[in-house]
């Protein structure tokens, strides 16, 4: 197979320091330390192009609008997607971190016990609740029927409308560091949580006590596709291991770098290295075939639900596809169009220069 980048666009800072998440049709990302941007995903268009601060502690996409909780200023923002309007802000306290959208409401607070936890709404920005002291969390995700938070040896779904308790665990481990991402939902009942030296437990909706799945080498990332729940290890090679009872599916041995989310693709996954390397796996974990972006250094890769595939590599962020060599197509002028200079320079260097 062979990658062919689409378009690309430079990012004025490290492809890693880059906050980014993919929409429907666009993408939406942090550039140039204090820019948030709008990119239409078809051909890599600036929608819009608005201020926002300093790298972002999260951005969510709910529904037509987009959520930014920057590092500074202290404010809470939502934006239209369509427009990139200012729909409302909310001042936060400072060291505000975490953020989740769960229906109407949009819940922050807990990172590193710095602030209490509130939920505000989601059309005008209002306070409908906030915890009356500071408050303890892991990384909070949106889950079933609320908001999962936790620390220590206890994970609590937060009902949105009121933060009140829907449920509650005690897990047995303790909850990994406030920085790391602590749950990974394996289906709409059931969440396997990241636990302290590399541990791992399952809990989740009506089931029996969280159950231990394992300790494992360190990992410094993790995530679920196909079935099956992924670690990065020590950045080179993944372990994947069923969500069940945490017995190894298949891994992947590297001898350089490898960057964080393994994608799904067809019945098989890609991975990436920093050099630029993608290697396309089997459902097994076995390489199938391999390719490379050319002069790029990747930091990270993404997917969109409906196959779109996207990049972040050092100073740039763009999107590709995957062509067979044996019939590799003819590029449309409006495809040429849509190319970077470095790709259009590769495809014709007395043209570019």
């Amino acid at each position: 197979m062979i990658a062919t980048v689409l378009w690309e666009r430079e990012l004025h800072q490290r492809g890693g320091a880059s906050v980014f998440v993919v929409g429907s049709d666009c993408v939406v990302l942090h550039e140039r330390h204090t820019r948030l941007v709008c990119l239409e995903r078809a051909d890599g268009t600036v929608r819009w192009d608005v201020p926002l601060g300093t790298w972002p502690r999260g951005i969510v996409l709910a529904g037509d609008r987009v959520l930014v909780l920057p590092q500074a200023p202290n404010l809470l923002s939502c934006i239209d997607l369509r427009t990139g309007a200012l729909l409302w802000s909310a001042p936060t306290p400072r060291w505000t971190g975490n953020l989740a959208v769960h229906s109407d409401t949009v819940v922050i607070g807990g990172w590193r016990g710095y602030t209490p936890m509130s939920g505000l709404d989601l059309d005008g920005g209002g306070v409908r609740w906030t915890t009356p002291s500071s408050v303890r969390s892991v990384r909070t995700l949106a889950w079933a029927d609320g908001v999962l938070t936790g620390s220590g040896h206890e994970a609590v779904l937060l009902d949105p409308a009121d933060g009140s308790d829907l449920a509650r665990w005690r897990l047995p481990y303790p909850l990994a560091g406030p920085d790391t991402k602590a749950f990974v939902p394996v289906d709409a009942e059931r969440v396997v949580a990241v636990c302290e030296a590399a541990s791992l437990a399952t809990f989740g909706i009506g089931a029996d006590e969280p159950a231990r799945l394992g300790s494992y080498d360190p990992f410094g990332a993790l995530g679920y596709v196909h079935g099956a729940v992924w670690m990065l290890r020590s950045g080179r090679g993944f372990l994947a291991v069923d969500p069940t009872d945490g017995s190894s599916q298949w891994s992947v041995e590297a001898d350089r770098r490898m960057v964080a989310d393994p994608l799904p693709y067809a019945d098989g996954l890609l991975v990436g290295d920093v050099n630029g390397g993608i290697r396309r796996l089997g459902p097994d974990g076995r390489t199938a075939e391999g390719c490379s972006l050319p002069g790029r250094r990747l930091d990270a890769l993404a997917a969109a639900d409906d196959g779109g595939l996207f990049f972040a590599a050092k100073g740039t962020f763009g999107s590709f596809a995957f062509t067979s060599k044996a019939r590799r197509p003819i590029a449309s002028a409006a495809s040429v169009g849509a190319l970077s200079s470095r790709e259009q320079a590769q495809r014709d260097p007395k043209e570019a220069a």
